[in-house]
């Protein structure tokens, strides 16, 4: 099935479009055959773990070596501005991502820069680090993890306990987070903190390498999409040289929400992908499998999920598209400041998609009935990650209230 046009007419950039081309290329002539190597050496891949819970090497080996080819195409990071990346817009990007999470979760999806790959907070880093650090994160060489939450700062994200102390012209780091994507294996760690005797929204934030003395990772925090790659990393008097600092000291909130706010960007073209991937899965299956005597397709209850599906396929696709080309000229991704419409605009993107996700990878699951429950079809997982995504980058809960907030302080009966 293809792409249907955007509303209004929001189809990618003709640079893009050459973009598009080379990223089908690189998904069948690279991606593909990588994905189906690791299939063929370890079989159904969506519990792919070792006895201690991480994932497993053969899969890590495929994370990097995906992020590696994708970095030499010049397709690993859509998102940055040059040199770091290809400088694409924000609907351009959706397209990108689109196209690569029509192929479901079984790995071609890392390759494109996600939460522990290059993020606009690397034009925050210091000479040192950039120098240091960002050509092997460029090159897929190496992850960072984004190190905010704690147990006591979820969705409170302020409260934090993580402290951090003058050392000379250095720092010491002492504290804890969890729930930190890429834990068990990242290199680096952008880790929130509070410089004693700051005030609450004064937060800073430090690069810090994981081999460190002081710096540790405890055990997988397996998650609902046992997938591996979470957990907690612990800060016991590590000591950081001044290039450590990121930003300015006390100014890493606008970071924070930097990063947030492009965790929320994203989920249109991966929501969009991964629901057009269930679509198109859907419609094969029920066509060709029969009972009765007749296609499954033919029967009023599957045609009824395979139009909701649609409908909340194509509802997503045109919330995402209008929304980031609205947003496209705001500099939403640039570090400035965020108004309450534009905060809102992104909460209703990251709540819709992540929802309707989850609606279409249940009704995808239930067409397929028993098949549809086995880890080696792919959609099982989908529907794990769906439901992963109502909580990370702000619970839809969050969301609501920051949408309802913006609607208290300034709606006027319009639309946009």
């Amino acid at each position: 099935m293809s792409a249907p046009a955007g509303p209004r007419g929001y189809p990618p950039s003709e640079r893009c479009r050459g973009i598009l081309d080379r990223v089908r290329e690189f998904i069948a002539d690279e991606a593909l055959p990588m994905v189906e190597e690791v299939e063929r050496e370890i079989g159904p891949t969506a519990f792919a773990l070792e006895p201690d819970g991480r994932l497993a090497a053969p899969m890590i080996g495929l994370k990097h070596r995906m992020q590696q080819a994708s970095a030499r195409a010049g397709l690993y990071c859509p998102h940055l501005p040059a040199p770091d990346g290809l400088g694409l817009g924000l609907v351009d990007v959706f397209h990108v991502q689109e196209e690569v999470y029509r192929h479901g979760l079984r790995g071609v999806q890392w390759m494109l820069a996600w939460t522990d790959g290059p993020s606009h907070l690397v034009r925050h880093w210091s000479a040192e680090a950039r120098e240091a650090v960002l050509p092997g994160f460029l090159a897929g060489d190496t992850n960072v993890a984004f190190a905010l939450t704690e147990p006591g700062a979820g969705s409170d994200a302020l409260a934090l306990t993580t402290s951090a102390r003058r050392d000379g012209d250095g720092w010491v780091l002492d504290g804890g987070k969890h729930l930190i994507t890429g834990a068990p294996f990242v290199q680096h760690a952008q880790v929130m903190a509070r410089v004693e005797g700051a005030g609450r929204r004064e937060v800073t934030a430090f690069l810090v390498p994981m081999d460190a003395p002081g710096a540790s990772r405890g055990p997988v925090q397996q998650t609902i999409m046992a997938d591996g790659q979470t957990g907690p990393l612990s800060f016991d008097g590590v000591r950081l040289p001044p290039g450590a600092l990121i930003g300015r000291e006390g100014g890493a909130l606008d970071l924070v929400f930097l990063w947030i706010n492009w965790a929320r960007s994203r989920r249109g073209g991966m929501c969009s992908g991964l629901a057009w991937h269930c679509l198109d899965r859907s419609v094969g299956y029920t066509g060709a499998r029969r009972a009765f005597g007749r296609p499954i397709s033919d029967f009023g209850a599957v045609a009824e999920r395979l139009s909701d599906v649609y409908m909340d396929w194509r509802a997503m696709r045109a919330l995402a598209l209008e929304v980031l080309a609205r947003l496209e000229d705001t500099g939403l991704l640039d570090g400035g400041p965020v108004g309450a419409a534009e905060r809102r605009d992104l909460s209703m993107l990251k709540t819709w998609c992540d929802e309707a996700l989850l609606r279409v990878a249940d009704r995808a699951i239930q067409v397929h009935g028993g098949r549809g429950l086995l880890a080696e079809t792919g959609i099982e997982r989908i529907y794990r990650v769906a439901r992963n995504l109502r909580i990370p980058a702000g619970t839809t809960e969050i969301q609501r209230a920051m949408i309802a907030d913006s609607l208290a302080a300034g709606y006027d009966g319009e639309p946009v």
